[in-house]
């Protein structure tokens, strides 16, 4: 059998013998590779850049089957547990666990199933939201020429490309969500347009209503806002504050479609990837009594190499061969500790508790408390080291004191070799050090490279004499918990006028980001109003400035970047830049102060009064 682009030419078949050259193929790749010379560190990064990226392109075009999945994750299982690469290793644990992000407490390793459904997902999702290509055209003409691609369609002989892709629907189904332009194609009961957690139909609050009822019918013709009163009469009120902040455009926009995971409203496989591990992870579940993801998820940010980091998440994780967890997977073995003779050998009395241990941490910089450190629980243990200590004492290097403690036991337990607990400290104090000297150094040389980037802009910005327009400062300020969102903006000229402000308080919008579109779009009215049509716009929001620049890409902000449009057409100069938050403080101590104000406040002057400061 033929291939093309790396792809077999015929799918008739055993569609597990089809793709086994995937399979074959990750297999010679990791049979590469030294496992005996690589830390877990090292294993991460080649699992995810190389292992986990080589099915990609297959994946994305079809729907691998289950044997073969397996197969793959069991290669890459077996290179991650294996300490000499040749034999299986002991898996510790399971490894979709470790699919969990590192926030959840994994390591963050991607499902294959779910990254699958998440590629397959961007296929449908060109077809709904490109239908003019040639591959909507195609696939259109075949399967749904009188319908769309997210009905239940049900077609004769399907091809497994299509199959594939329909795989994913109930994916795309998850996160779509309907943007309102003019209401009038959203049923408020049955189409998924609020945007809450998940996108969902709205929610009565009990009383009588028409199940017919159009989203156009909320929307006051006059005034284009929403009706409050009819929000009020109908809905639940936690849906009334999400719907008076949808924001919306000209009453003759059409509704759109849009994928509610991302700022921008189009579809990413790294969003689906992570909507598809929701149904599978138990992220969304309710734990009763202690948890200790927050512990599990601060090891991946403890200043550290990354050995260190996944030795610390192991010790959480109980992932560490003491004979205690040895004799539970069933090897036969002495439970007694060689080192000091307790009967049982568990992490913590290995890390904490055994004699030579206590000698090392009594050494080391990090005071004993009785009772509180070193303690019975491996858990209060690591919580005292990630955030008990106070901030005056140097308790840096405690990932390198667990490190060596661990590495003094094995040369015992293999070697017969007794380490003196002092010398054990100074290796581990002089490992820290070193590391420690390297990245104060790299750090140094990154942000003095930064530090010359950031005073040269600014420099650029306020001192640019051949610029003889206006310089224009805007900031939003948004909060969760307030009921206004603050706008503000600051601008300036070349010839000496004086400096100008303006600052509002508006009904909170949807996203930090939406109150940045806000604020630049009130500026521009502020300036259009003020007859300055030379104007340069500066933003500390990255986001805002990509929309400016790209707005096609950001489909979710439609209705702003309609006005965006018509006004900048006002304008005989307009230009929106990127600058520092540290070169923008006071427009944002404008937006700052107009949040937290508990009435609705509009302000414009060259005036700054007593209460903005």
């Amino acid at each position: 059998m033929g291939s093309y682009l790396g792809l077999p030419e015929s799918l008739g078949g055993s569609k597990t013998k089809i793709f086994s050259f995937v399979r074959d193929r990750l297999q010679v790749r990791i049979n590469g590779w030294s496992a005996k010379f690589l830390s877990k560190g090292g294993k991460e990064v080649m699992i995810k850049s190389v292992a986990a990226a080589l099915p990609t392109y297959v994946m994305s075009c079809f729907r691998l089957p289950k044997s073969i999945t397996s197969k793959l994750t069991s290669a890459v299982a077996k290179f991650w547990w294996s300490s000499n690469g040749e034999s299986r290793g002991m898996h510790w644990m399971a490894w979709d666990k470790l699919c969990s992000s590192k926030s959840e407490g994994g390591v963050g390793f991607r499902n294959v199933d779910d990254f699958n459904s998440a590629l397959l997902a961007k296929q449908l999702w060109r077809l709904i939201m490109v239908p003019e290509s040639l591959f909507a055209r195609v696939f259109k003409g075949r399967y749904f020429w009188k319908s769309n691609p997210l009905d239940n369609i049900k077609s004769y002989s399907p091809s497994y490309g299509w199959r594939s892709i329909m795989s994913a629907r109930s994916l795309v189904l998850k996160g779509l969500i309907k943007r309102v332009g003019s209401g009038a194609s959203i049923s408020v009961w049955e189409d998924s347009w609020i945007p809450a957690q998940f996108p969902r139909p709205a929610k009565s609050n009990g009383s009588i209503t028409d199940p017919s009822l159009k989203v156009n019918q909320l929307i006051d013709s006059r005034s284009n806002f929403w009706n409050m009163n009819l929000l009020a009469e109908f809905f639940d009120p936690e849906d009334v504050a999400l719907i008076s902040a949808l924001p919306l455009g000209v009453s003759t926009k059409e509704d759109t479609l849009g994928w509610h995971f991302t700022k921008s409203g189009n579809y990413t496989v790294k969003s689906g990837y992570h909507t598809a591990r929701i149904e599978t992870s138990d992220a969304n579940l309710k734990f009763f009594g202690p948890d200790i993801k927050s512990l599990k998820a601060y090891a991946w940010k403890v200043k550290c190499p990354p050995k260190l980091r996944h030795f610390l998440w192991q010790i959480l994780s109980g992932c560490v061969p003491v004979t205690e967890n040895l004799r539970k997977r069933g090897i036969n073995c002495d439970t007694g500790c060689v080192r000091c003779g307790a009967a049982e050998e568990t992490i913590n009395h290995t890390l904490f508790e055994c004699h030579p241990a206590r000698q090392i941490w009594a050494l080391s910089p990090i005071p004993s408390v009785t009772g509180i450190f070193p303690s019975t629980s491996i858990y209060a243990n690591l919580d005292h080291l990630f955030w008990r200590i106070p901030s005056e004492i140097d308790s840096s290097s405690f990932p390198w004191i667990s490190w060596y403690i661990w590495k003094a036991r094995n040369e015992k337990i293999f070697d017969n070799v007794d380490k003196d607990p002092l010398e054990v400290l100074h290796l581990a104090e002089k490992e820290a050090q070193a590391w420690q000297v390297a990245q104060s150094e790299l750090h140094i040389d990154n942000q003095g490279s930064l530090d010359t980037v950031t005073r040269n802009r600014v420099r650029e910005i306020s001192l640019d004499s051949s610029y003889s327009g206006h310089r224009c400062f805007v900031d939003g300020s948004w909060k969760r918990t307030d009921i206004f969102s603050g706008t503000g903006w600051y601008c300036t000229s070349a010839n000496g006028e004086m400096p100008t402000m303006g600052a509002a308080n508006i009904r909170r919008s949807l996203s930090p980001l939406h109150t940045e579109v806000e604020a630049l779009l009130w500026a521009m009215k502020c300036m259009i109003g003020a007859d300055n049509q030379d104007v340069a716009f500066f933003t500390d929001c990255s986001d805002l400035v990509k929309m400016v620049s790209s707005p096609t890409e950001w489909p979710a902000f439609s209705v702003y970047l309609e006005d965006l449009k018509s006004d900048k057409e006002e304008f005989s100069n307009f230009s929106l830049s990127l600058i520092p938050r540290s070169a923008n403080v006071k427009a944002d101590n404008l937006t700052r102060k107009m949040r937290t104000e508990p009435h609705h406040i509009t302000y414009v002057n060259n005036i700054p009064q007593e209460w903005l400061f």
